[in-house]
């Protein structure tokens, strides 16, 4: 037996048979919410660059804010197959939850966390080409 005082458990422990080091078991969002999110982007990009993509400028400033967005879920994307496979989503399963730091969370509350953002960027790009079609301008 050793003097030094015993570590405590991290604390979280995976389920993940790949684990290693205490790493968390991956983002745990199924694909739908991913692909929704990214759906949700795309509305918005194409909806300002329909309103507002009139010169040279603008056209640039949105191609670069393009490839942010690009980054971020390749980003993603890339951190999430490096690792490796992992479990399904538990939000797949019939009444699967999400463990989160303030609890269980259900597969309709994630996704109203998740992409609330998203949705209102994709309303705001509909908007402007709404607004720009019927200003007829």
């Amino acid at each position: 037996m050793s003097d030094l005082p015993a570590v405590p458990p991290p604390p979280y422990r995976s389920n993940d048979p790949y684990e290693t080091s205490g790493v968390q078991a991956g983002f745990q969002l199924p694909r739908s919410i991913w692909r929704a999110m990214l759906a949700c982007y795309a509305v918005f990009f194409l909806g300002i660059f329909a309103a507002i993509g009139r010169d040279a400028a603008t056209v640039m400033m949105l191609v670069i804010s393009g490839l942010y967005m690009l980054m971020f879920f390749g980003t993603a994307k890339l951190l999430n197959t490096q690792k490796g496979r992992e479990h399904d989503s538990p939000l797949g399963r019939m009444g699967g939850v999400l463990d989160t730091w303030t609890g269980p969370m259900d597969r309709r509350t994630v996704a109203a966390q998740i992409l609330a953002v998203p949705a209102g960027f994709a309303f705001l790009g509909v908007t402007f080409f709404i607004v720009r079609a019927t200003a007829g301008f």
